[in-house]
């Protein structure tokens, strides 16, 4: 979701301006997070783990990042050999999560490892898999996206992407004072890449 680069310039005119977080590989100033990269780091540590299938509970897909990180995870299951496995759209929330683990178990699917599209949904799929009474990681690993500060405490401490929102401010901000100092400053984009936290909600699928 999001306003695109024609409308804000129609409504800025001549003023400067910088887009943060949008499509990356686009000809317009602005600085991303790729959520792309993201995604095959935290799905190609299921895959080198050795999982072979591998769920997702994605974000709603009508947002850019949802469906970046849903494509993504996609690509690089595919890239592997591996056939994705189920995937329901969730609404970023914990409870959001919670109901989309249930809907994917209540299903049949049969998964070793679930990729969450963010941090909050993947504490919701946690719960849920303890609920129907599925250990996290050891008969389930649980990824998530986002490194929100919780991650490291929550139980057990959350394998996630951290996106350095700090670095995109600065370089946002930077790039912004160069645009209004310097009128000729080229237009480009500037493209930042996330992290793998590895941490303990992840391991080798149970033989």
């Amino acid at each position: 979701r999001g306003v695109s680069y024609e409308q804000i310039r129609a409504i800025c005119g001549d003023l400067p301006f910088v887009m943060i977080d949008t499509q990356p590989g686009i000809a317009t100033p602005s600085v991303v997070i790729d959520q792309h990269y993201g995604s095959q780091l935290v799905t190609q540590h299921l895959i080198d783990l050795g999982h072979r299938r591998i769920c997702e509970i994605s974000g709603p897909l009508d947002w850019y990042g949802a469906a970046a990180r849903h494509e993504s995870w996609q690509d690089t299951l595919r890239a592997a050999g591996l056939q994705p496995g189920p995937s329901v759209a969730g609404d970023w929330t914990a409870a959001g999560g919670y109901a989309a683990a249930l809907d994917l178990l209540e299903g049949g699917a049969a998964f070793t490892a679930l990729v969450a599209g963010n941090d909050q949904m993947a504490f919701g799929a946690v719960r849920a898999l303890r609920d129907r009474n599925l250990r996290v990681p050891e008969d389930v690993s649980v990824v998530g996206f986002d490194d929100a500060p919780e991650t490291a405490y929550f139980e057990p401490p959350l394998t996630t992407v951290r996106q350095d929102f700090d670095a995109l401010g600065r370089q946002s901000a930077d790039y912004l004072v160069s645009l209004i100092e310097r009128p000729n400053t080229p237009l480009h984009q500037r493209v930042l890449y996330p992290q793998l936290v590895v941490r303990r909600s992840t391991l080798p699928p149970a033989r």
